[in-house]
Formats: C-alpha cells, sequence, structure tokens
C-alpha cells in the first residue's frame, strides 16, 4: 500500500516539475505581452500630448494673426472720401484767407502735400489731413495758440507728436523734390536767371545764415543758438541748408564743413565749356559776405578803406545788392513759419528747421501768395545778438584775385557801354 501511494506521489512530482517550463514560459510570455501594452499606451498618449501641443500652436498662430489684421486695419488710412467727410471738417469750413492765414497756402496746395505725405503718416489715430493741419498751423504760429487745440480737440502731447512726425515726413518724401543741389543744366538756368533779376553775371545763388534761438532749458556750452545756413538761388529758393552748427562758429568754418564746399572742390560748380564767362570756362559764382573766404567760385566784397576804388566801390554795391536775394528769402522763410523765432523745443529742431526750408521752396515753386502782415514783429527781434566773425586771415588765392578783378572790371565796362 505504501509502495503505492508514494510511486503516486513521485508521478505528480515528476508531472509538476514537467510542466514548470511551461508556466514559467507563460509568465514570462504575459509579462512580454504587459511591456507591450505599457509601450502602446505611452506611445498612444504621446501621441495625443503632441496633437494636442499642436492644436495649442495652431490657436496662437490663429489668434496672433487675428491681432496682426486688425492692427493694420488700424494702420491703413480710411478712404479719402470718408477722411474728408467724418474727421477734417476744417477742410469745408475754411475760406481762401483762412487756409493762407492758418496753414500758410492754399487749400489745393494743402491736399497737393497731405497726398505726398500720406503712405508715411500711417501710425493709428488722427487723419493724415488732421496730422498736416496741426503741423503747419504750429508752425506757422510764433506763439501757442489755444485755437489749434479747440478746432482738433487734441492735447499739446499730440501736438508735439505730430509736428515730428510731419517734420520728419516732409524731410523723407518733399526733400528730394525741392532741395536738392543742381546739375549743370539747371546751374546754367539758374545762371541767366540770376543776371536778369539781380544783374550779377555768372551767378547761380547767395550764401547766408539764419541764427535760431535755443529754448533756455537747452542752452549748452553757451550756445544759444542754431546757425540755418543756405544757398539761395535768383528766385529766393534753397537749393542747399543745413541747420547742424552752433551760433559760435563762424561762417568760414561752417562753410568748410558744409556740402557746398565738397561740390565745389568737386567741379561740380565748374561751367561747361559753351558757357564760358570772361573768354574762358569759369567755375560758376557764389555770393558771399566778408566773413566767407574769397575763392574762385565765391566772390565777396573788397575790404572799405581809403585804398578803395571807384570800381571796386561799383563791385561791391553790386554784390551786396545781389546777396541781398539770400536775405530777403530767409526773412520770408521765418515770417511764414514764425515757429523759428522762439522754438519751445530742441530735440529735432534740426529736422524741423529743414522741413521748413523745404515747405518754403515748395511754397515759392507752387507760387503761394506772401502775406505782408506776416511780416509784423519779425523784422526786428528775431534772432539772438551773435558777435560777426569775419573771415580769419588765410593765403591769398592769386586765381580768387584775379577772376574778382575781372568781375570788377565787367562792371566797369557795362558801365561805360
Amino acid at each position: 500500500m505504501r509502495t503505492a501511494e508514494s510511486e503516486m506521489s513521485a508521478d505528480v512530482k515528476s508531472r509538476l516539475l514537467l510542466l514548470m517550463p511551461l508556466l514559467m514560459k507563460r509568465r514570462q510570455t504575459a509579462d512580454m505581452m504587459g511591456d507591450f501594452h505599457r509601450r502602446e499606451a505611452e506611445i498612444r498618449r504621446r501621441r495625443r500630448k503632441s496633437r494636442f501641443r499642436a492644436y495649442q500652436q495652431h490657436s496662437q498662430r490663429q489668434i496672433l494673426m487675428c491681432l496682426m489684421l486688425k492692427a493694420r486695419a488700424l494702420r491703413c488710412p480710411p478712404p479719402k472720401s470718408l477722411t474728408h467727410l467724418k474727421h477734417c471738417s476744417f477742410l469745408k469750413e475754411f475760406g481762401p484767407q483762412d487756409w493762407f492765414d492758418r496753414f500758410r497756402m492754399s487749400k489745393d496746395t494743402f491736399v497737393y502735400l497731405c497726398d505726398h505725405l500720406r503712405g508715411r503718416l500711417h501710425r493709428p489715430g488722427l487723419a493724415p489731413e488732421e496730422k498736416v493741419g496741426i503741423a503747419l498751423w504750429t508752425l506757422a504760429s510764433h506763439n501757442r495758440c489755444p485755437l489749434l487745440h479747440m478746432k482738433f480737440g487734441v492735447r499739446r502731447k499730440v501736438v508735439k507728436k505730430c509736428l515730428k512726425e510731419v517734420c520728419q515726413a516732409v524731410v523723407t518724401v518733399l526733400k528730394p523734390l525741392y532741395l536738392y543741389p543742381p546739375d549743370h543744366g539747371v546751374l546754367r538756368d539758374k545762371a541767366r536767371i540770376f543776371k536778369a533779376r539781380w544783374g550779377f553775371p555768372h551767378c547761380v545763388g547767395a550764401l547766408g545764415t539764419l541764427h535760431i534761438p535755443l529754448p533756455p532749458r537747452s542752452k549748452m556750452d553757451g550756445e544759444c543758438s542754431l546757425v540755418l545756413h543756405a544757398v539761395v538761388d535768383g528766385q529766393g529758393v534753397l537749393w542747399d541748408a543745413c541747420a547742424v552748427f552752433p551760433g559760435s562758429m563762424n561762417n568760414a568754418s561752417i562753410l568748410e564743413n558744409s556740402v557746398v564746399w565738397e561740390l565745389a572742390l568737386g567741379g561740380r560748380l565748374q561751367a561747361a565749356p559753351e558757357d564760358a564767362f570772361l573768354d574762358e570756362a569759369q567755375n560758376y559764382f557764389l555770393l558771399g559776405d566778408a566773413t566767407y573766404p574769397l575763392k574762385d567760385w565765391l566772390l565777396t566784397p573788397y575790404t572799405q578803406d581809403s585804398r578803395q576804388s571807384q570800381s571796386q566801390a561799383k563791385f561791391n554795391l553790386g554784390l551786396e545788392r545781389a546777396r541781398s536775394v539770400a536775405e530777403i528769402a530767409l526773412l520770408r522763410l521765418r515770417s511764414r513759419w514764425q515757429y523759428l523765432l522762439d522754438p519751445p523745443d530742441y530735440v529735432f529742431l534740426p529736422t524741423l528747421v529743414l522741413a521748413c526750408c523745404v515747405l518754403h521752396n515748395m511754397c515759392e515753386t507752387h507760387e503761394q501768395r506772401f502775406d505782408p502782415r506776416w511780416l509784423e514783429g519779425v523784422e526786428t527781434g528775431d534772432s539772438p545778438c551773435t558777435f560777426s566773425h569775419f573771415c580769419p586771415s588765410t593765403p591769398v588765392d592769386t586765381r580768387a584775385e584775379w577772376v574778382r578783378s575781372a568781375v570788377c572790371r565787367y562792371f566797369e565796362s557795362q558801365d561805360n557801354e
């Protein structure tokens, strides 16, 4: 009996030993399947996460695009008809004289100016016509006018921003059209006009300076003014202007650091052979006072002393008469744009002065009427008192002396005829 039980237990143990590898293999297979399902679950989780991230990025891009389109719509100016009707009522309210009193130009010229500057006045806020109107009204006023704030309903800070934006646009857009050095063909025409109007031959311009006072809080290093150095043709139009020099700088030093000096040294003032003067091809002349050096392209007056001859006195008289075109042009400049008489800010004053020069040329070219009433209070007390710097002693230029003497003899021969 015991032998049968022992044989049975041995048989069970042998079967268990045979089943053990199969059980272990099934367990390994189950573990492998568990790892596979976990990896699949992890892959599906990562895919869901990446899809969610892509959806978020796409949503953010759509939101950003909507904001950009909205900002672009705000920057784009409204149609011209809507602008004139809704925002710029002064285009209909002002009469012809009001346009000259407030903006120093006619309505047609104002619209012409707005059309040229419209592409540069793209900041959101006021319409381009309103910005140009605010800037011109400010430039034409000597003192801060409360009517400007009442008319446009803006604060002083907005007026300053409009003035800066419009002046920068004028310099960028209109300066290449109205203020640039002439080429040889234009110089020939300017010489003819200058002689016909002012009686000085072979001359294309006169040098002039205007001292613009600096605000008290902007006076640094003892400087009280900013110098506008300009070249004016026979029609009173500026073909070169620069306003970056301090008032203590003499005219000779200003000229040597100007564009005119580079043009003369580069031969840009040389006349063509067919436009010969004094039996040879001369440089076209510029006229200056005694504060400038004598050059073969820049004529200055003879020194007034007891040794001065009668012909030299006639030359000085003719030169001063012709050079007065620069004084008249600068007088009209600061009379039209009276903001230059006492500018309250120096931050962008050079750009503002250059913009006034460009606007002056535009008005003169378009033959805008000049009201003599604008001269009231401008001729006296319009610039700070500055010491007249005479030209420092320089080596005698024999060529320049010969040219001046030849022009002096030319005037004498014209009187004899």
